[in-house]
């Protein structure tokens, strides 16, 4: 029947199946003749396969209630299980997989509110040929995942995912090198406790080549991307909104060696994009953009310690060329800079070390730029100066004084400044860096950009074995000339430990913009001709602990709470509070399992706060299958 089989007949007796569980576990963990105890060897099927497998096996009793969801309770179980072989060699094909069932937040490492279940598979073809390939599948149900800002206050959804991918290559001496690849992925989801959906789905193709022939290095590439996303009311402020998009970029790169130990480099590259973006009952706004962009240098060293550079690009529209810099290919175009905006960049530098401490360079950069219905020019002077010796054996630091004209009576001095300090006071160890930047060029010669970041880090041992550690961080960024850009995040932590206690702490701030693309919000530098704006202001803290009483048991414990504002057509105050604690104790193969979750959810665009709580205590084991 199998242990899968005798845990379903155990299910449906009831309660008392889980004495007889235990036992069970503890006579296969304990047993000299256990299947754990007797050394696994492969499983051969026929004369050229050969497989392993294992799995965590868990049973428990386990519960959840909450708002939106009905109050169940009995007992469960669960399998993490580990698969892999290959057929006649390794290097000829070899395959695994990590399917896994039940697994939830509040009894093992998955992070899920509800239990996941989902395979995760490769399979390599020819790693040891010219023609080497892969495989790969994964599925994920009843998953939680998030909609947000990395490292910002996010919305926790619960939904399911899936992917595909098959790449290819030819790798034959003296011909040009060949790889193909073919991705598709896809992935849906309630926002917690509303009606709100978001998906998204991706298909991505691309093809890579490389060849030297007579000292050119020569490469091409093409890659085509198509993005289907929806995004929740409360964000778009008209109903559920869909994108559509698809784009495709191709180009290709030549790198020759040059004297004076110098190098070439030539590229061009054709980046294209539509996309459609509107209400699902209202109609879509389109937008495209095809942009040709070309680029050339040259890097000479005629002495060990000076070298020298040139170098030109011309790229046909800005406004495209700035959707790809700020990573929004595949989405919402949200740079309009007018139409022909073009650009024309001549630049060169030098660098000398005058000592083995202090080196300095210099560059200028020319502009001709057309955008907004006009054209611009500028120079971009700069020098920096670095000095690696530390001062007072605590500061070493860089500095950069910049010159911009912008062609319409305007110049503007700029600088970059670089400080970093280390130094130990009497047993602290105290460590800070700060930046500052003042009109630095950005890509349009018109705007320039204003920024400084900071950070501490203070660490003491207080007694042996016990050590105390607090850190904080912060940035603030903004155009100069361009209003409403500003962005700004603060970071604070603090953590005391030892080998068998951890109490950790942290609080977080951050206000800034945001854009919905690639179906998330992503955060956003200051970029004039962005108008479509989601402004975002959050705070989040929380903290844990983690103590380990006995040798081979961890009790550990967190809480989390983020509060945030999201304003585009619509303001929503949203909450989010989450406890989650946990025991393990292992005993040989076979571990005691027992945790608690308590999530909440409020955003106040969809109405009021949801809630769960789920609670599991059980036994779990390793078994190698074969």
């Amino acid at each position: 029947m199998g242990l899968v089989g005798v845990a379903k007949r155990i299910v449906g007796v009831g309660a008392a199946g889980i004495g007889v569980l235990i036992r069970l576990l503890l006579l296969v963990g304990t047993s000299q003749i256990a299947v754990g105890q007797v050394a696994p060897s492969a499983l051969n099927i026929g004369e050229n396969t050969k497989l392993n497998a294992g799995g965590m096996f868990t049973f428990g009793y386990a519960g959840d209630y909450g708002d939106a969801i009905p109050s169940s309770h009995g007992l469960t179980w669960g399998l993490d299980g580990k698969m892999s072989g290959y057929y006649y060699n390794p290097n000829f094909i070899s395959f695994s997989a990590t399917p896994y069932y039940n697994q939830s937040r509040s009894d093992s490492s998955y992070q899920s509110l509800t239990g996941a279940s989902g395979i995760d598979g490769t399979a390599n073809f020819f790693s040891g040929s010219n023609f080497p390939g892969s495989v790969s599948y994964r599925y994920d149900r009843n998953t939680s995942g998030t909609l947000g800002l990395v490292g910002q206050p996010n919305f926790t959804t619960i939904g399911t995912g899936k992917g595909f991918a098959v790449n290819w290559s030819a790798l034959l001496p003296n011909w040009p090198t060949l790889s193909v690849g073919y991705s598709q992925g896809s992935g849906s989801g309630n926002i917690y406790g509303t009606s709100e959906e978001t998906s998204s789905s991706n298909k991505l193709f691309n093809v890579h080549s490389n060849y030297q022939i007579v000292g050119f290095r020569l490469n091409a590439f093409f890659t085509r991307n198509t993005m289907n996303s929806l995004y929740p009311e409360f964000l778009t402020g008209q109903g559920e909104s869909v994108e559509d998009s698809t784009g495709q970029n191709i180009g290709f790169g030549a790198q020759h060696s040059l004297p004076i130990h110098g190098s070439f480099y030539a590229t061009f590259n054709r980046a294209s994009a539509d996309s459609s973006y509107g209400g699902t009952n209202q109609s879509a706004n389109t937008s495209s953009y095809t942009d040709d962009s070309e680029s050339a240098g040259a890097s000479f060293h005629p002495t060990k310690k000076w070298g020298f550079n040139v170098a030109e690009n011309y790229t046909s529209d800005l406004s495209g060329y700035l959707t790809q810099s700020l990573g929004l290919t595949g989405g919402v175009q949200p740079v309009n800079l007018g139409s022909g905006s073009h650009s024309t960049t001549f630049g060169g530098g030098t660098s000398y070390q005058f000592t083995n401490l202090l080196t300095g360079t210099a560059q200028a950069t020319h502009y001709d730029q057309f955008y907004f219905g006009q054209s611009y020019t500028g120079t971009f002077v700069s020098g920096t100066v670095n000095y690696a010796k530390r001062l007072l054996d605590m500061f070493s630091f860089s500095g950069t004084v910049l010159d911009a004209s912008n062609g319409k009576d305007t110049n503007a001095i700029g600088f970059i400044g670089n400080v970093n300090y280390s130094h130990r006071i009497k047993g602290w160890q105290t460590a800070g860096q700060f930046s500052y930047a003042q009109n630095v060029q950005t890509l349009l010669v018109t705007y320039t950009t204003s920024y400084y970041s900071y950070s501490a880090n203070l660490r003491r041992r207080i007694r042996p074995g016990w050590q105390w550690t607090g850190a904080f961080n912060g940035t603030h960024s903004g155009l100069t000339n361009y209003s409403g850009t500003t962005s700004h995040g603060e970071g604070y932590s603090t953590s005391l430990g030892s080998r068998v206690f951890t109490l950790t702490g942290t609080y977080s701030k951050s206000v800034g913009l945001s854009l919905l693309g690639g179906g998330t919000l992503q955060g956003l530098p200051p970029t004039p001709g962005v108008t479509d704006f989601v402004t975002f202001s959050g705070d989040s803290y929380g903290g844990g602990f983690s103590v380990q009483p006995l040798r081979r048991m961890v009790l550990s414990g967190s809480y989390s709470r983020s509060l945030s504002n999201t304003i585009a057509q619509t303001l929503s105050h949203n909450d989010t509070e989450v406890y989650n604690a946990q025991l393990q104790y292992h005993l040989r193969r076979i571990g005691l399992q027992a945790g608690y979750t308590r999530f909440s959810q409020g955003i106040s665009a969809l109405g009021t706060p949801q809630s769960t709580t789920s609670y599991f205590v059980g036994f779990s084991r390793w078994f190698d299958f074969f």
